[in-house]
C-alpha cells in the first residue's frame, strides 16, 4: 500500500495526480450530500441553516422538502459525482464530460447568484454561488491540465492507470 502511495505521489505527470485528488474529493463532496439530501433531507439542510445564520441571513425557510424538487436536486448532484468519478477514471476518454459538468454546475451557480441578487439578498445564496463557481473552476482547470499532460506524454506510467481504455480494434479493454 505504501508503495502505491509513493508511486502515486512521485508519478511523472503531477497534473494527472492533482486531477485525481481534486476530482475524487469533488466526487465524494457531491456523492455524500446527494444521498443525504435524498434519504435524510433534514440532516442535509441543518448545516445550510447554520451557514445562513453564520452569514447573517434571516432564518432559512425550507421549501425544498417537496419530493419532486428533492429528487431532482439529489439526482443532479449524484450526476455531478458520477461525472467526476468518470473523469478521474479516464480523463482522455471522458474529457467530453468537462463541458457537461461546467454547464450543469455553472447553471446552478448562476441560479444561486440570481436568487441572491434578484430574489432574496440573503448572503447564503451568494456563498453557495461562490462554492459552486469554485467547483466549476476546479474541474475546468485541473481537468484540462491533466488532459493536456496525458496527451503530451501518452506512454507515461499513470497511477492509477487509465480505466476503460479503447483497444486498437475498438473494443474496451476493461481496466487496463
Amino acid at each position: 500500500m505504501l508503495e502505491l502511495v509513493r508511486r502515486f505521489v512521485k508519478q511523472p505527470l503531477p497534473a494527472y495526480r492533482n486531477m485525481q485528488i481534486v476530482f475524487n474529493l469533488l466526487a465524494l463532496q457531491f456523492l455524500i450530500p446527494s444521498m443525504t439530501y435524498f434519504f435524510a433531507p433534514e440532516q442535509a439542510l441543518g448545516p445550510l441553516r447554520q451557514l445562513a445564520q453564520l452569514l447573517g441571513s434571516t432564518p432559512y425557510s425550507v421549501a425544498e422538502q417537496s419530493f419532486v424538487w428533492r429528487t431532482l436536486a439529489a439526482g443532479n448532484v449524484f450526476t455531478l459525482a458520477t461525472l467526476c468519478f468518470m473523469l478521474s477514471w479516464n480523463i482522455r476518454r471522458f474529457a467530453v464530460l468537462i463541458p457537461i459538468f461546467i454547464v450543469l454546475k455553472g447553471f446552478s451557480s448562476l441560479g444561486f447568484l440570481y436568487v441572491f441578487a434578484a430574489e432574496t439578498g440573503q448572503p447564503l445564496f451568494l456563498a453557495i454561488f461562490f462554492w459552486d463557481a469554485l467547483a466549476v473552476f476546479l474541474v475546468w482547470f485541473f481537468g484540462l491540465r491533466a488532459l493536456q499532460a496525458v496527451r503530451r506524454e501518452p506512454t507515461a506510467e499513470l497511477v492509477p492507470r487509465l480505466r476503460f481504455v479503447e483497444e486498437p480494434h475498438g473494443g474496451a479493454a476493461g481496466d487496463r
